[in-house]
């Protein structure tokens, strides 16, 4: 025999309180009012507590993740821009179902898989922007956004043609703004190929040579390390972009020094360890200044 399951009693304080003080009012009034006035108030409170049951409810299902499908579309009522979206999906997926050809279905149930995953993988804080550049808006907009006062980079420069195209040198124009303004400090490690700093080479050869040092002139904090001496730590090899602790850009290049992938990771456990790695690269790098005095003296 299948046993019922009894529900379980709320556990919020607000519930109790409103419990107890409602059942001390209606006893004084039972006491010394009319009958007429005590149905009445036991009316109100009976209302207001089925109200805040449901709210409590609806609180809890929310925090276990596990909120019920009808109550979405009430909390995204509260933002205009996504609840126009979830409009717009909802609209797209009642016409998609009405269509009963099977290869269809099956066709459109593969492909709204994937913008599912993707949608999951937004929800968690990730953004990807695949073979563009137009990760570079979402850049500026972090780098200019209040509150952000450190912006941590890890260059990693495979080849002389690295951040030389006209959307690169934009972005060094952007540091170069927002450094000498004073409203951001940059901090750059380069990692540089042996072909672009060959060993036994005091400097990194022409274009990044000047490169890096028009950012030296302006001020930024930057340091060097040839790609060979990571060769134990592997894991230090990365193209990334510390936005305090707000966010992680990590960039992944081809040959031709173009945009593959281009991540932002807004999760701080991520951010914290993307801070860890720039802490053991730094072990590994040499001051940029301390080279050029060096470089001076033995001249």
């Amino acid at each position: 025999m299948k046993t019922r399951r009894v529900p379980a009693l709320p556990h919020s304080p607000y519930f109790w309180a409103v419990f107890l003080v409602g059942s001390a009012a209606v006893m004084l009034l039972a006491a010394f009012s009319s009958t007429t006035l005590v149905i009445v108030t036991i009316g109100v409170l009976a209302a207001a507590s089925f109200a805040l049951i449901r709210e409590v409810y609806r609180q809890g299902q929310l925090t276990r993740g596990g909120n019920h499908l009808l109550d979405t579309p009430l909390f995204l009522a509260h933002d205009a821009d996504f609840f126009e979206r979830y409009r717009e999906i909802s609209h797209s997926l009642l016409r998609m179902c009405q269509n009963s050809d099977p290869i269809y279905r099956s066709s459109v149930l593969e492909q709204v898989a994937k913008i599912s995953d993707e949608i999951a993988r937004l929800a968690a804080g990730t953004v990807v922007y695949e073979g563009t550049e137009t990760w570079r808006i979402a850049y500026e907009r972090l780098l200019r956004s209040p509150g952000l006062h450190l912006y941590r980079s890890v260059a990693w420069v495979k080849t002389a043609r690295y951040w030389q195209d006209e959307p690169g040198l934009q972005s060094m124009r952007l540091n170069f703004e927002l450094h000498d303004g004073r409203r951001l400090n940059v901090e750059r490690i380069v990692i540089l190929a042996d072909e672009v700093w060959p060993e036994g080479e005091p400097l990194p050869r022409s274009p990044i040579r000047e490169w890096i040092h028009e950012q030296h002139v302006h001020g930024i904090w930057i340091k060097l390390v040839r790609q060979s001496a990571l060769k134990s730590e592997p894991n230090l090899l990365v193209d990334m972009g510390i936005y305090g602790s707000r966010a992680l850009g990590i960039q992944e290049l081809d040959e031709a020094c173009r945009t593959v992938r281009f991540t932002l990771t807004f999760d701080f456990d991520v951010v914290a360890a993307a801070e860890q790695r720039w802490q053991r690269l730094s072990v590994y790098a040499v001051s940029y200044r301390d080279l050029l005095d060096h470089f001076s003296f033995d001249e």
